[in-house]
């Protein structure tokens, strides 16, 4: 695809999520809060169920079909690999990894993919691929996403990318990210559209992630679940339909998972599956035992290996779960749960049910153990 193309692509994006903005009914927010500052208020069960006989798998669009899968990603982050996959897959029961790119070379990417079978994958991918990579890639059988992962994913430098994708006869199972406003969604949702996609992800959340500076660095980003809320209640007026919305970060426990599904299709994590399962490099062992996780963010100088101005940061935990199996287990375990809190046996039940209510300072501590 040639660039007057791509460039004509990229204004009617813009003219068309200008549109979209300016028809937008609700008063725009100033205040954006985080999953700590809301919670849910429980309701009523009129139906005598368990959480068990809940329903916590969510439909999406995948790269070859349309199948149902418990809507917990994990991120792409150099120390979660195929291990991590073939873990977090959990034999179909579990949630999907998004494999990294950074740091590696395209034969390591697809050797990853192969590796992580039988469990299906996303990848992450950047703006500059090389298309006989991108077609060896994507005859993979087990790859079900490819998610364009940079910064700021409401950017037209991602244009030649989707094109080389498009060519590659695929119409659907692409993530897009990150966004971190309306306009940034609008505009991503019709560079998406306007490129031939079918069916498409938009990944939501600048600067969230607990190994994320951004917010610290550049003074950009604002409070995860508000930010859901605003682009969710937004993407409902406006009529995308075709665009799902997975939350990318600041998940620090089930119930924060909890509140992101409230207003999107899937959430995307790197701390909270913190385990055994990530790769040996991270992982601190004495005896044999493991004792802690060196966990750090994909731009720390760790992945970079540059010691100049960065946007990302390092902890070591000291808290973590054994297994990907066991963090997926918690996860759909607080998910079902809530559930029935607010009279749900699936997940469109649950969006439609839920309402939050403003916690007050004393009211955060006291969800915690004090």
């Amino acid at each position: 695809m040639n660039t007057e193309i791509l460039d004509q692509i990229s204004l009617e994006a813009l003219e068309q999520a200008q549109t979209a903005i300016a028809a937008y009914p609700y008063p725009r927010l100033e205040t954006y809060y985080t999953f700590a500052d809301k919670s849910i208020i429980p309701t009523f069960l009129t139906k005598p169920f368990s959480r068990s006989q809940v329903g916590t798998r969510q439909l999406f669009y995948t790269l070859r079909a349309s199948e149902e899968i418990f809507p917990a990603f994990g991120a792409s982050m150099s120390m979660m690999r195929s291990r991590f996959a073939r873990d977090v897959w959990d034999e179909g029961s579990g949630g999907v990894h998004i494999l990294p790119r950074v740091g590696l070379s395209d034969a390591q990417r697809i050797a990853d993919v192969q590796a992580s079978a039988p469990a299906q994958v996303g990848v992450a991918l950047g703006i500059s691929e090389d298309e006989t990579f991108l077609a060896e890639l994507f005859a993979q059988p087990n790859l079900a996403f490819a998610s364009i992962d940079i910064a700021h994913g409401a950017n037209a430098a991602v244009l030649p990318v989707l094109a080389k994708i498009r060519q590659q006869g695929i119409e659907s199972g692409i993530m897009l990210g990150n966004v971190g406003s309306l306009e940034g969604f609008a505009y991503a949702y019709w560079l998406m559209k306007l490129s031939g996609f079918k069916h498409f992800i938009i990944k939501v959340g600048v600067g969230p992630g607990s190994v994320c500076t951004t917010r610290i660095n550049t003074g950009v980003g604002v409070g995860q679940l508000s930010l859901l809320e605003e682009i969710y209640r937004f993407r409902g007026g406006a009529g995308y339909t075709d665009a799902q919305i997975i939350s990318d970060g600041g998940v620090n426990s089930a119930g924060d998972f909890v509140k992101a599904m409230a207003y999107s299709e899937g959430v995307m994590m790197g701390k909270f599956f913190a385990s055994g399962s990530f790769e040996d490099e991270v992982l601190i062992k004495k005896d044999g035992r493991l004792e802690g996780i060196h966990l750090y963010g994909m731009a720390s100088s760790l992945v970079t290996e540059k010691r100049n101005y960065i946007e990302g940061s390092s902890q070591t935990l000291r808290a973590f779960h054994h297994t990907a199996q066991e963090a997926v287990s918690r996860l759909r375990e607080g998910l079902q749960s809530a559930m029935t809190y607010v009279n749900a046996t699936n997940l469109n039940e649950f969006r439609g049910n839920v309402r939050f209510a403003l916690n007050s300072a004393a009211a955060i501590t006291e969800a915690g153990v004090h």
